[in-house]
């Protein structure tokens, strides 16, 4: 009987074999060394990334939006200040316009103070009243009493000031000194002018002084709080929509080092009693285009 002989591997599988193990053997060694080489520096480039992203953000138009802030005292009692507030995140500045209650414009067919315009048909109508003034448009209002504003003042943490002589009017008294002043108290000092200075412009110096003041980069972890505080303390037609479609270009305009807060005064003339006041039409164009178009500015 013939004797057999057990199969062997050729050399060619042997060579495929070995060949295959040492590749494989060389990739584990080559993703090893990726892994503690290449891998940092793809997160350090993806982190990179995201911080570069976040910088090149740059706010539209569709997301400046022109207020008009009606101030009374009491809910109940016609307002005693109107300011027009356009917040610009693309020339990174928010705009303070002062319009005097006793100011004349033409709604429709019916020409009127602002407070005629108020009484007549509510906050709803003084916003026209403004668009006509400006011939742009008004997106929203905001009507605040007394307790609001204090409450709203105090959420955004009060506003540092310097007298240096001291501050003393008929219903309020401050030594001097740098204070922190409180809602309440702030809120008091623009109601009392001093001698001789118009309330209008004081009124709007001091509240410019407190958004300069806060609304910084500090303030995008409070955004949350605030809004709660705002709706609380307000009656207004801005919605949460209108917040959060704008919440990313209000970051922006929080971190800004360029960011101004701008007081734009409105030209114009009183009658000899003082009721009445007519602006002057350059000033109204002026400021016009300063408000451009609105929501959206279409």
């Amino acid at each position: 009987m013939r004797e057999q002989k057990s199969p062997g591997r050729s050399p060619w599988v042997i060579f495929t074999l070995s060949f295959a193990i040492s590749l494989a053997v060389l990739l584990v060694i080559v993703m090893a060394v990726l892994s503690a080489t290449v891998t940092p520096r793809q997160r350090q480039a993806s982190s990179s990334g995201e911080v570069i992203e976040a910088f090149q953000y740059e706010p539209g138009d569709k997301e400046s939006i022109n207020l008009l802030f009606i101030s009374c005292r009491e809910r109940s009692e016609l307002p005693f200040a109107y300011t027009l507030v356009r917040f610009d995140p693309v020339d990174d500045r928010l705009i303070l316009v002062p319009i005097p209650p006793e100011t004349v414009v033409t709604v429709g067919a019916k020409t009127g103070t602002f407070t005629k315009h108020y009484d007549y048909a509510g906050s709803a109508n003084a916003r026209l009243a403004a668009e006509s003034l400006f011939l742009c448009n008004v997106d929203r209002y905001v009507r605040v009493a007394r307790t609001g504003a204090v409450n709203l003042i105090d959420a955004l943490g009060g506003l540092e000031k310097q007298f240096d002589t001291g501050y003393e009017t008929d219903t309020v008294q401050v030594p001097s000194g740098n204070h922190l002043l409180t809602g309440e108290l702030l809120y008091e000092i623009a109601a009392s002018p001093p001698e001789g200075t118009q309330a209008i412009s004081w009124r709007a110096e001091l509240f410019r002084e407190l958004c300069d003041q806060r609304f910084t980069a500090g303030l995008i972890d409070r955004l949350d709080y605030l809004w709660e505080v705002f709706w609380n303390n307000t009656d207004t037609d801005l919605s949460q929509f209108d917040c959060n479609a704008r919440w990313k270009a209000m970051e922006y305009f929080l971190k800004s080092e360029s960011r101004t807060v701008e007081i734009h005064p409105l030209a114009g003339t009183w009658d000899k009693a003082h009721e009445n006041f007519t602006p002057d039409e350059t000033s109204c164009q002026e400021i016009g285009l300063l408000l451009g178009d609105g929501e959206g500015d279409e």
